[in-house]
């Protein structure tokens, strides 16, 4: 169960901070009765942030701070500081 809320909040995480897709496209034709692979396209396509999984994001941490000490908010938000830095220098 916790390995599943996991991966929810880690795509959560995701869709909050935007990311970039790699799509491919091939084109192909039709000669002499057989399909010839012409060309292929690849594109990059940034996905911005979504303001309401930040939202949701926010208000999960949130319910997960209350119980924390204050050393562990302390190391917590470096950890948001270190992460939001990384995604920043992308």
């Amino acid at each position: 169960m916790q390995n599943d809320k996991k991966k929810l909040i880690d795509a959560l995480w995701k869709k909050a901070v935007g990311y970039s897709v790699t799509e491919t496209t091939d084109d192909c034709m039709v000669e002499n009765g057989q399909l010839v692979h012409t060309k292929q396209r690849t594109s990059i396509k940034d996905v911005p942030p979504d303001l309401s999984a930040i939202k949701l994001l926010m208000e999960e941490m949130t319910d997960d701070m209350d119980s924390m000490a204050e050393d562990e908010l302390a190391a917590e938000k470096e950890r948001l500081l270190g992460l939001l830095n990384a995604q920043c220098i992308k």
